[in-house]
Parts: C-alpha cells; sequence; structure tokens
C-alpha cells in the first residue's frame, strides 16, 4: 500500500508517495512544522531503482551538486551524479501535477527524500509557473507586517536574524530562505524549512511592507532604492528559473511588480541593537 506525507511550503502543497520501503528516513526538525495540506500541487514519487531513460541535453549545471537535462516530454535534474551511494534522478514532467525522485540502484546508501536539494528544486520550478519566487532572505514579522533582509551568503541574514529574535513581538519567519507571493493586490511572504546557520524557519506568514539588501560595514545608514537597480539587486538575491525561458520572463516581471509596490533600501550596518533602531525608525 502506498504511504503519503503530506507538506505545505508557501501555501503550496506537496505530497511525497512512496510504495515501497524506502529505507529509515525521518523528517528533520526543519520540516516538522510544515506538515500538513489537503489537495496536492506538487506530487513527489520515492522510487528505490534507477529511471528507465535514455541521453537527453544538458542545459544547466550547479556543479558540484546537480545538473538539469532536457528531453522532449520531460526535464531530469541529476543530483550527487559523483557522490557514490548518493546519486538520485528527480523527473519534473510539464504541468509538476507528478513528479518522480529515483535513488540510482539497490546500494544507495542515503534513500532519503529531505537530503539535498530536491525539494527546494521542485519549489522553483513549481513557483515559476506565474505562481512567486524563493528569495535568499532573512524574513521578519511584526504581526502581519512583514520585513525581508535580503544578501548574498554571510551578508549578515543570520546576524539580523539573532538580533530580532530579541525584540519583543517579533517572529523570525526565515533566516535564510523566503517564499513571495501575490495575493490579490499585496504580496506575502512565508517562512520555509530552508534555513540558516541560525536555524529559524517558522510555518507561517505575513504581508510584505519592507525589503532591505544588507551590506556590513563600520557604521549603520539606509539609502532608498527603485526601479531598474532594485530589479537587478533582487534578481541577484534570488533562486530564479535559469533554464526555464517563460519562468525566467515571469520572474523578472514579478521583481518589478515588488519593488513597485514595496519600499527598498540598502543598509549598511554594525552587527548591533542599532541597526535594529535604525530600522524601526525608516
Amino acid at each position: 500500500m502506498p504511504q503519503t506525507l503530506n507538506l505545505r511550503i508557501g501555501n503550496i502543497s506537496l505530497a511525497i508517495d512512496w510504495h515501497e520501503p524506502q529505507g529509515n528516513w525521518e523528517i528533520p526538525p526543519a520540516y516538522q512544522p510544515f506538515i500538513g495540506g489537503s489537495q496536492a500541487d506538487i506530487r513527489l514519487v520515492l522510487h528505490r531503482r534507477p529511471p528507465e531513460i535514455g541521453p537527453g541535453k544538458k542545459i544547466f549545471d550547479s556543479p558540484p551538486i546537480w545538473t538539469l537535462v532536457r528531453y522532449p516530454d520531460k526535464i531530469t535534474i541529476n543530483i550527487f551524479e559523483k557522490l557514490q551511494g548518493f546519486q538520485r534522478t528527480l523527473i519534473i514532467r510539464p504541468g509538476l501535477d507528478e513528479t518522480d525522485l529515483h535513488f540510482n540502484g539497490p546500494d544507495s546508501r542515503f534513500v532519503d527524500p529531505f537530503f539535498g536539494p530536491t525539494l527546494e528544486l521542485l519549489m522553483i520550478n513549481e513557483l515559476a509557473r506565474e505562481k512567486g519566487v524563493i528569495l535568499h532572505t532573512c524574513g521578519i514579522a511584526r504581526g502581519d507586517s512583514g520585513i525581508l533582509f535580503a544578501g548574498e551568503s554571510g551578508a549578515g541574514k543570520s546576524t539580523l536574524a539573532g538580533l530580532w529574535n530579541r525584540e519583543d513581538g517579533i517572529a523570525v519567519l526565515s533566516d535564510d530562505r523566503t517564499v513571495v507571493r501575490k495575493t490579490g493586490s499585496e504580496f506575502r511572504m512565508y517562512g520555509t524549512p530552508w534555513h540558516g546557520e541560525a536555524k529559524f524557519g517558522l510555518a507561517r506568514d505575513a504581508r510584505l511592507d519592507k525589503i532591505f539588501f544588507i551590506r556590513h560595514v563600520d557604521a549603520n545608514r539606509v539609502r532608498e532604492m527603485r526601479g531598474a537597480e532594485a530589479v537587478q539587486t533582487l534578481l541577484t538575491c534570488s533562486f530564479p528559473p535559469y533554464w526555464d525561458g517563460a519562468g525566467m520572463g515571469f520572474t523578472l516581471e514579478f521583481f518589478s511588480e515588488i519593488t513597485d509596490a514595496v519600499p527598498c533600501y540598502e543598509i549598511f550596518f554594525t552587527p548591533d541593537q542599532g541597526v535594529v533602531d535604525l530600522i524601526n525608525q525608516v
């Protein structure tokens, strides 16, 4: 009999199905708050055997973790190809209503759908269907009002998460990856299980009211950003579907809508209480 685990991330429901024993994997603590959801938007079926597919055309490479290959009726993402015992293949067909994850061989030592980037890659492809984006951000909420702090690795997102976590009435939704979607006339931000060093990840959402692009320096100051500069900077702090022309067109238009509707700032900060006080005044 099949078994199913339902997750809900970014208001998107993902069902993980398996029809055969899959080993002793457990749901990581980061994912446990996201268990739930009803009818699946994406269904991921697990298989303990390699897929029966021929050669395709490699169109995107993210070394050394994964490679994307295109076929006439699907794409595949080959994950950990050179890591013996950990290889897996994700198969994504048009519509994404059913996808497959193959653990490539009976000697696979790590049969675990949560290990590696599988679920995040699924979400990137699903959001690219005019549903939203994943941003490399720390997200905080005070009630239903949310702020994103965007930056590449090492920019200070986990540091800011720790500072805000000391404040009364603040919920840290994520310290590394946040989903942003549009609902009606407003943009909403969602915590995810894909946390950073500080390990913050809440299964809740808030209205997106401000975005700060963060820079570590020796003083605290802010400047407003607009137009193409804000769009380009947001792109560098995102996980866009470079392999998907239509998805990239949507993503760039989505960023333009966000930066037109949501105030954006560049913030230079030192890692102390002063930056929290400054942001509260903006």
